[in-house]
């Protein structure tokens, strides 16, 4: 992902422990999650998404180790997706 591109980021709460992840390419200057009732940290991981190149369907991998994460749709592998 491109460091201009907030999408895959992810944020966890220092309090309970709750991570979120952003969806969008694009999200106001100002977007600061908070949880717990305090500013939720960013992470140093992001998310990877991928898409089918058949359906168009899309997921996002949280921890994708090893040659062996090949996720499939319609039969066919997905496209990890370029940063945007």
């Amino acid at each position: 992902m491109s460091a201009m591109s907030p999408r895959g980021r992810v944020y966890r709460c220092p309090i309970c422990g709750a991570e979120i992840t952003v969806l969008a390419h694009q999200v106001g200057d100002d977007f600061k999650p908070r949880c717990c009732n305090r500013p939720m940290m960013r992470e140093q991981r992001q998310v990877v998404f991928y898409r089918c190149p058949v359906c168009g369907a899309e997921i996002g991998a949280l921890r994708p180790h090893g040659p062996e994460f090949r996720p499939r749709c319609c039969n066919r592998d997905m496209i990890m997706e370029e940063a945007a």
